[in-house]
């Protein structure tokens, strides 16, 4: 902070001898001593105090960068889902068209009561007919427990087979039917 040496100091200390006097001078050495304490402390204080603010400032910013992130994220996922959920209703409003189109070629096909050898036109619209009906079915089944839809091998790693324990017996209160 201050470059004094050897010399400035033993000057300073001749002159305020001869100043202040051998009585005055410890309790004006104690003070200035206790004054540049608080100082130190106070200069040191404000610099620690304006690092973290500036850390505070940086974290703040780094943060409203990873939100933006976050929202552009969110928003191109609205799209996303907004595209499939038109796609999607596209794709039933096909499906109920296609089923019934083959419903009313097919009361059109009973109601003449005539049994003609198959055309590939009536094969097609048979398979149509059996591909809507499995569609509205797939699309009417539960989900129940089929949130994760696991192969063999998923299986056995999520789930362990249980312990053998030879010396177990079942609580019999447990597996006791009332009549």
């Amino acid at each position: 902070m201050l470059n004094l040496g050897f010399f400035e100091l033993t000057l300073f200390g001749v002159i305020a001898l001869i100043v202040l006097g051998p009585e005055k001078l410890p309790v004006a050495a104690r003070t200035l001593g206790k004054w540049y304490g608080k100082f130190r402390r106070l200069s040191t204080r404000l610099q620690s105090e304006f690092v973290s603010e500036l850390q505070l400032l940086e974290v703040q910013e780094e943060l409203k960068g990873e939100l933006a992130k976050i929202r552009e994220s969110e928003a191109k996922m609205k799209a996303q889902m907004a595209k499939l959920q038109q796609s999607l209703n596209k794709t039933e409003q096909v499906a109920k068209a296609n089923k019934q189109h083959i419903l009313d070629a097919w009361q059109d096909n009973t109601d003449d009561g005539e049994h003609q050898d198959v055309n590939p036109s009536k094969d097609t619209s048979n398979q149509n007919f059996h591909q809507a009906a499995a569609l509205e079915t797939a699309f009417n089944l539960p989900m129940v427990n089929h949130w994760f839809l696991l192969g063999d091998y998923d299986k056995k790693r999520r789930l362990p087979q249980a312990p053998f324990m030879p010396n177990y017996k079942a609580d019999p209160l447990l597996y006791t039917t009332t009549s």
